[in-house]
């Protein structure tokens, strides 16, 4: 087998991995909020669902800095769409933490 199948096949397993592992964390992310986790335990489960997202952005050749661009041009449609809604003060909330990292 030569470096690049290698490689390759390594890249396959570990995308694969990363998809499981956020699987796992998004399953346990609502186990916790319906069995009324702590705080802590749920914060835990999201910051290493955020490992796990830039792991997976990282392994496809996307840069962090390309997945907040992104979010923020998302964040921003939905803006505009959703003019008089709930989630209003949340999404420029997010925007702007968006917008400072």
């Amino acid at each position: 087998m030569s470096e690049t199948s290698f490689d390759v096949a390594r890249n396959i397993r570990m995308t694969q991995d990363l998809q499981c592992r956020m699987l796992r964390l998004v399953s346990d992310f609502f186990t916790a909020m319906q069995e009324n986790a702590p705080k802590a335990e749920q914060t835990e489960i999201l910051a290493d669902l955020e490992i796990v997202l830039l792991l997976m952005a990282s392994r496809l050749g996307i840069s962090k800095e390309t997945l907040t661009r992104k979010a923020v041009m998302a964040v921003k449609a939905e803006l505009l769409q959703e003019k008089q809604s709930a989630w209003e003060s949340d999404l420029l909330q997010v925007l702007q933490m968006l917008e400072q990292a």
